[in-house]
């Protein structure tokens, strides 16, 4: 087998972040006897690779295995022969402080981390490096960080899946994005059951021992939270408020929102326009 030896990447204070995509047969393999001075992320999209590291069993990685690489570990990897092919995603990172807990997954061999992700979560972790990769080549204004944000995108995503941390059901998970996208609408538990396939009494429950209150609360939550930056940022009336947080009934959100903030919806935005006067 020819061996490939790529020039370490490296990630300069100023492109804190280089990503790409792959497609290779068989003979594809890398090996970094030094390690590299950076992270490297591996996300399959299709067929499956192989991690080795000295003195432990080969790491397979198929599409429900996304790979992190610590900085400085001695690695080798490269297409499973099995499989034949390998299509991946890839990203070196020089991450900010900030992004340190969102490496913090489960080791798999020394220096060699991994989290398990459903379709969902691969999905939305693919799309956000494809987002960084297009950053990068169109030539944007300020591209390094367009191409940081798509990939702190894909880490918390995949944060979402990292079982050091609670993970949420991937049912619960479709649930609470389309809540976020339609947060309008009149939901109930039984609505939002069929969204994930699930039974009302198993949708509650799942959303109250992994959420730690009641689905519904998570949902006024949510519409109170929405109806707070709209009283601050726009000058919106506050019947045009209510219906976009799912109030059919201006008084009735009203009563809503001063029972979770103690203050009506014209008090409040009177408070946080004259903070803003005041700053």
């Amino acid at each position: 087998m020819s061996v490939r030896r790529t020039a370490v990447t490296i990630a300069s204070p100023h492109h804190r972040v280089l990503c790409g995509r792959l497609d290779e047969d068989s003979r594809y393999r890398t090996v970094r006897s030094g390690g590299t001075t950076d992270w490297v992320m591996c996300v399959t999209v299709a067929g499956r690779g192989r991690f080795r590291s000295p003195g432990h069993p080969d790491l397979l990685a198929g599409p429900e295995r996304i790979t992190l690489v610590e900085p400085g570990t001695a690695h080798d990897y490269g297409t499973d022969r099995e499989t034949g092919t390998w299509s991946l995603r890839w990203a070196h990172l020089d991450p900010p402080a900030g992004w340190l807990p969102l490496l913090d997954w489960p080791v798999a061999a020394p220096g060699i981390r991994q989290v398990d992700v459903d379709a969902t979560v691969r999905a939305r972790v693919v799309q956000a490096l494809d987002r960084a990769v297009s950053a990068r080549r169109a030539g944007l204004r300020r591209n390094t960080l367009f191409a940081m944000n798509a990939v702190e995108e894909a880490l918390l995503w995949c944060d979402t899946r990292n079982s050091r941390e609670t993970v949420l059901d991937p049912r619960l998970l479709a649930v609470l994005e389309h809540v976020g996208e339609t947060v309008e609408q009149p939901h109930t538990v039984a609505s939002l059951a069929r969204i994930g396939g699930l039974s009302p009494s198993r949708l509650a429950h799942l959303a109250s021992a992994q959420l730690g209150t009641s689905l519904m609360s998570h949902v006024d939550r949510q519409r109170m939270d929405l109806a707070r930056q709209l009283l601050t940022v726009t000058d919106l009336p506050v019947a045009t408020i209510a219906a976009r947080t799912g109030f059919t009934d201006p008084l009735y959100f009203s009563r809503r929102f001063r029972a979770a903030t103690s203050l009506s919806p014209t008090a409040f935005r009177t408070r946080e326009h004259g903070r803003g006067a005041a700053g």
